[in-house]
Order: C-alpha cells, then sequence, then structure tokens
C-alpha cells in the first residue's frame, strides 16, 4: 500500500489538515490564532526560474461574524486574483464540515526570465463560526502537472479542522 497524505498539525494557530499530501513541506508559518499565514512548497522544482511545482497559501483572519457577508468575501477574493491576470474558470460550494466552502479554479500566462509558464490555481474559501476566522486556502499549480495535483489537493481542502 502506498501512502500520498499525512497529518499536518499546526497547534499555535489551531489548524490541522488531515490529509496533506506527502510532496509538500512547510516553508513559512508567521502570525497567531487569530491572523497569520502558512506557506506550502512541493519537494520538485519545475525549474531554476519558477521554482517548487506546486505552492499552497493558507490564510485566516479574524472576522466579526455580524459584519461578515460571506458571499462578498468569495468575490473579493475572485476580484483581487483578477487584478493580477488570473481568469477564474468555474466556481463550486460545498460544505466543510458546518462550514459553508467555495472553490474556484483559474489561469493565467505567466513570463519569467523570457520565459512563458502556464500557471493554474484552485482557492478555497470558507468562515468558520466558532473561532471567527475567514479562511483563504491558494494553491498554484504548473500548468503541466496540474491534472496530477488537483485531486489530491482537493481531497486536502476537505479534511482541515479549523477549530
Amino acid at each position: 500500500m502506498e501512502y500520498n497524505y499525512y497529518l499536518y498539525q499546526k497547534r499555535e494557530c489551531g489548524i490541522t489538515i488531515n490529509k496533506m499530501p506527502i510532496w509538500f513541506k512547510e516553508i513559512k508559518y508567521e502570525g497567531n490564532n487569530k491572523q497569520g499565514s502558512i506557506t506550502l512548497h512541493s519537494n520538485e522544482d519545475y525549474d531554476e526560474y519558477y521554482g517548487p511545482t506546486s505552492k499552497i497559501e493558507l490564510e485566516w483572519e479574524n472576522r466579526d461574524k455580524l459584519n461578515l457577508l460571506y458571499y462578498k468575501e468569495v468575490q473579493k477574493s475572485i476580484d483581487i486574483y483578477n487584478a493580477i491576470g488570473i481568469v477564474v474558470t468555474a466556481k463550486e460550494k460545498d460544505w466543510l464540515m458546518s462550514h459553508e466552502f467555495t472553490a474556484w479554479f483559474g489561469h493565467r500566462n505567466r513570463m519569467m526570465k523570457k520565459r512563458f509558464y502556464s500557471e493554474r490555481f484552485i482557492h478555497g474559501i470558507f468562515y468558520c463560526d466558532m473561532t471567527e476566522r475567514l479562511i483563504n486556502i491558494h494553491t498554484s499549480i504548473i500548468g503541466d502537472l496540474y491534472e496530477n495535483f488537483k485531486p489530491f489537493v482537493l481531497y486536502s481542502y476537505k479534511t482541515i479542522i479549523c477549530h
């Protein structure tokens, strides 16, 4: 039997990912349980300019439940990434435990040091009522390997425990 996942747990901020794909490792953590971010990179580099084949950024911030409109936060995340040239191609809604979870998918072509790179993106957003945190998960994947990473990344999104 081949194992493809491990338990990623960050006690300092109260976030656990039960099924993190084995090729991701933590690069940077900053913040506390109210606001912060975690950056994870895949083990393999695509080339010397692009860097890791996939990157996951998990960000959270404390938000008051009464002043939060979830659908506006989803649209705001789409607008922010549209501003840097990412085209959103699909959006899906689902439930992550008792939280409404929205994932959107996108792509862009990017030029770095006279080379073109096709990037694909998966972005997930949800609000936790218990901890009153808005959590964004953003994954960028080099276009050639997107179909290989996509099922593992989406499965790991579904196993996040935020409290």
